[in-house]
């Protein structure tokens, strides 16, 4: 292998760790949404629990 061909194969390289950090922290959010998503309907939930049993 010329420099040339190790320098192209780096930069291949280097793209690929980019795209799985960029990647990893799209998962990254994506679950902490869905954890604060699920979160908000339990308590939702609950709310509308002790509103019902309140009336009855």
């Amino acid at each position: 292998m010329n420099i040339e061909q190790v320098r192209e194969q780096l930069h291949l390289l280097i793209d690929e760790v980019d795209d799985l950090y960029v990647l990893n922290g799209l998962y990254r959010n994506l679950s902490s949404d869905k954890r604060q998503r699920e979160q908000y309907e339990k308590e939702k939930a609950k709310k509308a629990e002790k509103a019902s049993g309140n009336r009855q």
